[in-house]
């Protein structure tokens, strides 16, 4: 109830009134002291406002809640006024000060006293109404215009005060978020173990979030799922769920790469059915990116109904998400190089090869267990002194101080011998490579391989071939006169039976012949075979008429060819010219040819081909022969094996045609000293073509 006019009519008291009013308002710290300050002041004994109260605006449900209230008795705290009750809400819809002289006859009214008149006064903050100001008398048509002008600038005032309260709380909020975010930062980097980390990062964002559970995933990027890594208080253990993108809420945001809210999780359409059984309410899940990049997921769970996420708790988590991404990010990568250097360590540790890595100054940084057996230093005693005073003699001292300044910027391979600790010199292959780390060659890594053994194999082998060439060289002679003699004698005798009229002995005297001219042509290749192996094989070049040579070779081929019905076709140029070569190899290699081509058809055609072709690799001009058959063929196994010595296609091609294997292997070899080659082509049950490719003019023996 106002106090009568007379005492409103002291201006001093009211001015100070307002005074303390302003003053207050001004004052107030927190929203909610704004409130205080306006209900109370307006309630001053010199103003005379005897019943009011402060209403805000809640906008998810439409009620007015009031905040602060003075001479309302029984009126409980937070009351909540629907909509369509009580008058001030129509100030708060069109934003206007509202006046009703007599609350008894207004509709709507809320019956808070028998009788009276109310003024409510809206509350405007940045042009949008938020609340209102309602203030009641007992009495009728008790507020004049200049109650109207009070009410409004106190309004007003408190308006103004209350949006710089809010933007202070807002302020005092984002400092408090950037303080938990950077603590949050500091927590997170500082460690490194992934599942530390994880389990960190869950614990932050319950906290931060002010929600009661929540679960954290990584990304898989081979099958393309998220796996649950940290659980907490969603009601079970999730911890091992593998989740498909688009399955759950954190599988939706992970292939959205979009944040979601989800007030009602058991109405969601989306749930997985892996989490039928949980017991939370409401879920908001973020992605975990690194630019568009999927680390992994993020879900935060409340069980409270009335707890609602909005989009305060969504920026909070948006914010928080990419540093939580970074952290597991970093922690991966950690474990990973982890892993790797592990791996690596224990692969030098078990090589059976000795490994030791220099610095810069060609000092020992570390030896693995081999290094130390092959050169009896323990790494105590190697680590820290120069490789080479540990390892080079006097006499390889020079080329391993090479090898060694050499590897600082390119891999370097030899072999040579390096001395051990009790002065003892063992055989081996070196491989040194640069450590180079981040463009910069920090060092270098050299490898030993003991070859001890495997030279002093070599050595035998070679020692044993030698010895093999040296015997059959000498046994050459030994071999090929008795040989001659047997072949001669058996030509004499044979003359002399057939002029006695003998043709029985003369046969048999045949079959002699024809046996000592096979072994004849054994010996001489096995000895043109040892020859080469011992490099003792000589080329002697002369100028030549190809034509000339064609006809020779097809001359003694004749019988060959003719022995299984065959038919020989020559393809020569006119004019076919003249080469440069070992006259008598290029013969034998081409009657070795047409002697196979011979011995493997049938009743076919045999064709020789010569031709002069261009050919850089062979100094500007090739002579290629091809020797084509029509006989049995080969398989590419067969082939594989070909042109090694004493081999031939398969077991039963020598039981069925005979022969040693050392034709085409003399062929081949002899190619090659004159600078060209041999191949074949091949089809099983249709044929070969075997090809010489030979410079026209050969200059000295080839490598």
């Amino acid at each position: 109830m106002k106090p009568p006019r007379r005492r409103r009519n002291n201006t001093a008291h009211r001015q100070a009134a307002l005074l303390r009013l302003t003053t207050a308002i001004a004052a107030a710290t927190s929203e909610r002291d704004v409130y205080r300050s306006m209900v109370v002041g307006l309630h001053d004994e010199a103003l005379g406002y005897n019943f009011l109260g402060v209403f805000l605006l809640d906008e998810a449900s439409g009620d007015r809640v009031l905040q602060d209230a003075v001479g309302w008795p029984d009126v409980p705290a937070q009351w909540r006024v629907h909509p369509g009750q009580g008058l001030s809400e129509r100030a708060l819809q069109d934003g206007q000060l509202r006046y009703t002289p007599d609350v008894t006859r207004a509709a709507g009214y809320l019956p808070s006293l028998a009788s009276g008149s109310e003024v409510d006064v809206p509350l405007r903050v940045d042009g949008r109404t938020i609340g209102v100001l309602v203030v009641e008398s007992s009495e009728p048509n008790a507020f004049t215009a200049e109650d109207f002008e009070i009410l409004t600038a106190a309004a007003n005032q408190a308006s103004i005060a209350i949006g710089r309260a809010r933007l202070l709380d807002e302020e005092r909020k984002r400092v408090d978020e950037h303080k938990a975010l950077l603590d949050t930062m500091a927590d997170l980097s500082s460690d490194l173990e992934l599942p530390r980390v994880l389990q960190a990062v869950l614990n932050r964002a319950v906290t931060l979030l002010g929600v009661t559970g929540g679960e954290v995933a990584i990304f898989e990027e081979q099958p393309k799922q998220l796996v649950v890594v940290a659980s907490q208080n969603i009601g079970k253990d999730s911890t091992g769920t593998r989740l498909g993108l688009g399955e759950g809420a954190m599988g939706h945001a992970a292939r959205t790469r979009e944040p979601l809210i989800i007030p009602s999780y058991h109405e969601w359409l989306g749930r997985s059915g892996q989490y039928a059984d949980v017991t939370v309410h409401s879920v908001m899940a973020a992605p975990l990116l690194i630019g568009r990049r999927l680390v992994g997921a993020i879900a935060t769970v409340h069980s409270d109904p009335h707890r609602i996420f909005g989009p305060e708790d969504l920026r909070l988590l948006t914010m928080f998400a990419p540093q939580a991404a970074i952290a597991i990010e970093n922690a991966r990568l950690y474990a990973s190089a982890q892993r790797q250097k592990q791996y690596f360590e224990e692969l030098v540790q078990n090589s059976p090869v000795a490994i030791v890595t220099l610095d810069k100054t060609q000092s020992v940084q570390s030896c693995n267990p081999a290094f130390e057996r092959l050169f009896g230093y323990p790494s105590s005693e190697a680590i820290g002194r120069n490789l080479d005073d540990l390892v080079a003699t006097d006499a390889t001292r020079s080329e391993a101080e090479q090898y060694t300044q050499q590897a600082f910027t390119r891999p370097v391979h030899g072999i040579g011998r390096r001395r051990r600790k009790d002065g003892t010199l063992v055989d081996v292959e070196v491989l040194a490579v640069p450590v180079i780390v981040a463009g910069d060659p920090v060092g270098l890594m050299a490898l030993y391989h003991d070859i001890s053994e495997l030279l002093a194999a070599r050595r035998e082998a070679e020692a044993a071939n030698n010895a093999k060439s040296q015997f059959l060289a000498s046994m050459s002679h030994e071999l090929r006169t008795p040989l001659n003699a047997i072949i001669g004698y058996s030509e004499m005798v044979q003359e002399e039976i057939v002029e006695l009229g003998q043709t029985d002995l003369a046969q048999d005297l045949t079959k002699i012949r024809t046996a000592g001219h096979h072994l004849l042509a054994l010996i001489n290749d096995i000895l043109d075979l040892s020859k080469i192996e011992a490099g003792k094989m000589e080329l002697h070049l002369e100028t030549f008429e190809i034509r000339s040579l064609v006809d020779d070779v097809v001359a003694t081929a004749g019988a060959l060819v003719e022995k299984n019905a065959n038919r020989l076709v020559v393809n020569l140029p006119p004019q076919p010219g003249r080469m440069h070569a070992d006259l008598t190899k290029v013969r034998q290699m081409l009657l070795n040819l047409l002697s196979n081509a011979s011995k493997f058809t049938a009743r076919g055609t045999i064709t020789l081909t010569v031709a002069r072709e261009p050919d850089e690799a062979l100094g500007g001009t090739a002579i290629v022969y091809r020797v084509a058959d029509e006989g049995v063929g080969m398989t590419s196994a067969q082939m594989d094996r070909l042109f090694q010595a004493f081999s031939q296609a398969d077991v039963s091609t020598t039981s069925k045609y005979g022969g040693t294997g050392l034709g085409l292997a003399i062929t081949k070899r002899f190619c090659q000293m004159m600078g060209g080659d041999v191949t074949v082509l091949s089809e099983q049950g249709k044929g070969s073509t075997f090809t010489i490719r030979l410079p026209a003019s050969v200059v000295g023996d080839a490598p």
